[in-house]
């Protein structure tokens, strides 16, 4: 599972920094340093009590966004939205590597959403951002969103949830989600301590969050997917019936369905998030500030049109493009044509192990053994190294 759930990761970042790249974000692989034209940038490790956390920063003037990741990803999952956001309202743009991702290390001694949370209250405090801010989180970084606002209430101006996880989703399945993750967590102990101990606190991580309700003043942007991470109906159903309860919760909550969007909302039409964050922001300035901005929003909407339809134009039919296609009619329960989808794939992509595999594991989960194992022989035969198809092979060959 974790294998599967980690492949699907790379998949969206590879599609996600091709479309960056078109879209003139200069973006980078995970682990590199990145800089926004024109703008004061930091890169630095930050005491966080007895540890560090690794903080990139565009500097600007208002007030700040803080940025939250989701479960898994690190701080480079928003450089494509760093250059547009700044360029739109020149505030200080901050991203963070949670303990034990990216470039951050970890007290393996006090770990758990909580802890998180005071290691990045105290970096905040040295880097002199400890007071008025607004909160941008995605899929799980909404637990750390949620904690933070409930700390300092008075503090947080606005929140943008981007398809954000609700302890309603999983207060329901929280048992035999635990008993998989503390499954899963074995394999990735030492080479991805942040996922190990994540996988091992979600029980309380959720626990802390259903006793910490998101405060009723502050005003929320929630985002939620029109393609959820999903393959089971309920669970999409509940999915989206949670994040409604969220927002019928108080008068100052805004939902916002995004359409033919996945998970990562703010791959698939960045634009709309770009907007969403840039209207929050909008609300702490002076009238005039505020026309000013609105400007600047127009003439981005202008061009970001014109460019989406660029890359649309340029990506389809390519290898990931495809690919995740393949996957979203997967997850929707269409089988029959996902595994159309992967076919096309292989034909098109006859020297891609990627493509076989994914070809593969569509047709097992079809119940097509016997050409599942085809696929993914070849796909192994394509890359010798690809030890999940390996492991794969041996487990059906059994």
């Amino acid at each position: 599972m974790i294998l599967n759930r980690l492949k699907s990761l790379k998949r969206l970042m590879r599609r996600y920094l091709l479309l960056s790249g078109i879209l003139l974000f200069r973006c980078i692989t995970f682990g590199q340093s990145y800089q926004v034209a024109n703008y004061q940038t930091i890169d630095t490790l930050v005491d966080a009590g007895n540890y560090k956390l690794h903080f990139y920063i565009v500097k600007g003037r208002g007030t700040p966004i803080l940025f939250e990741a989701g479960g898994g990803d690190d701080a480079s999952v928003w450089t494509g939205l760093l250059k547009p956001i700044s360029e739109l309202t020149g505030t200080t743009l901050i991203t963070y590597d949670r303990p034990g991702f990216g470039k951050s290390a970890l007290d393996t001694n006090k770990h758990g959403l909580l802890n998180g949370i005071l290691g990045l209250e105290t970096a905040l405090y040295r880097l002199g951002y400890d007071k008025d801010i607004i909160l941008v989180a995605h899929s799980q970084g909404a637990f750390s969103a949620t904690v933070y606002a409930r700390r300092h209430p008075d503090k947080v101006k606005a929140a943008v949830l981007i398809d954000g996880s609700t302890s309603c989703w999983f207060d329901s399945r929280l048992s035999a989600l635990q008993r998989q993750n503390d499954i899963d967590k074995v394999a990735i102990k030492t080479k991805q301590p942040g996922l190990y101990y994540q996988f091992g606190d979600l029980s309380a991580n959720v626990k802390l969050v259903r006793e910490s309700p998101f405060p009723a003043n502050i005003p929320v942007i929630d985002f939620v997917s029109g393609r959820p991470p999903f393959s089971n109906a309920r669970d999409i159903d509940d999915w989206r019936r949670c994040h409604e309860e969220f927002v019928r919760a108080a008068g100052n909550r805004t939902a916002i369905t995004a359409y033919d969007c996945g998970h990562y909302i703010f791959i698939d039409n960045p634009a709309l998030v770009i907007n969403s964050i840039a209207k929050v922001y909008a609300e702490t300035l002076d009238t005039k500030s505020r026309t000013t901005l609105m400007a600047k929003v127009l003439d981005y909407n202008i061009n970001a049109s014109n460019e989406t339809k660029k890359a649309e134009a340029l990506s389809r039919h390519s290898e990931d493009d495809l690919n995740s296609w393949g996957y979203s009619l997967l997850n929707e329960g269409k089988n029959k044509e996902a595994l159309a989808v992967f076919k096309l794939n292989t034909l098109l992509h006859p020297d891609s192990w990627n493509v076989f595999d994914s070809y593969g594991e569509a047709l097992l989960k079809s119940g097509e053994k016997q050409e599942a194992i085809r696929m993914y022989e070849k796909s192994v035969e394509l890359n010798p190294k690809s030890e999940n198809g390996k492991k794969i092979l041996q487990q059906l060959r059994q």
